[in-house]
């Protein structure tokens, strides 16, 4: 795998996430400030409502800028240790191949491959955190609820 090409998949699909949002935005704000939104009485909420809304789509948007800001300074580099910006092969005990590329934002973001699908997480998150310093075939646990999981790694860009 390429990680330049997966690092430029990340960022296309934020800013597809940023067109989106902006929209979004766009229709609360709108919806916000509409006469027929505004109410005449305390009862009718709709336009308060919607300025919530917008309030929320907004702060959405940031964190979606930020994070393309945030990956277009991000130099892909191979290291034999999982760091930030590695891009993880995992093994489930199952034998089912996971991708992940570990780094400080978009956590939860998932984009594709060719027919891989790759999901960013973070250190804050329970598996970015067991994985961080991990290097090809060390085995983590991770515990969900009662349930626990081991995944070795197998392979580190």
């Amino acid at each position: 795998m390429n990680k330049q090409n997966i690092l430029n998949q990340i960022i296309n699909q934020l800013e597809a996430d940023i067109q989106v949002a902006q929209q979004a935005v766009d229709v609360a704000r709108d919806t916000a400030t509409h006469k027929d939104c505004l109410g005449s009485s305390k009862y009718e909420t709709m336009g308060t409502e919607a300025s919530y809304l917008a309030k929320g789509q907004g702060e959405r948007l940031l964190e979606l800028q930020r994070a393309a800001a945030y990956f277009k300074q991000v130099t892909p580099s191979p290291q034999p240790t999982i760091v930030l910006s590695s891009l993880i092969t995992l093994e489930a005990e199952s034998g089912q191949t996971q991708y992940f590329w570990l780094d400080n934002d978009a956590g939860g973001l998932k984009v594709k491959h060719g027919d891989q699908n790759i999901t960013l997480i973070t250190p804050q998150a329970p598996l970015g955190r067991a994985l961080m310093g991990k290097e090809v075939d060390d085995v983590v646990e991770i515990k969900t609820g009662t349930k626990t999981t081991e995944y070795e790694v197998v392979g580190v860009l």
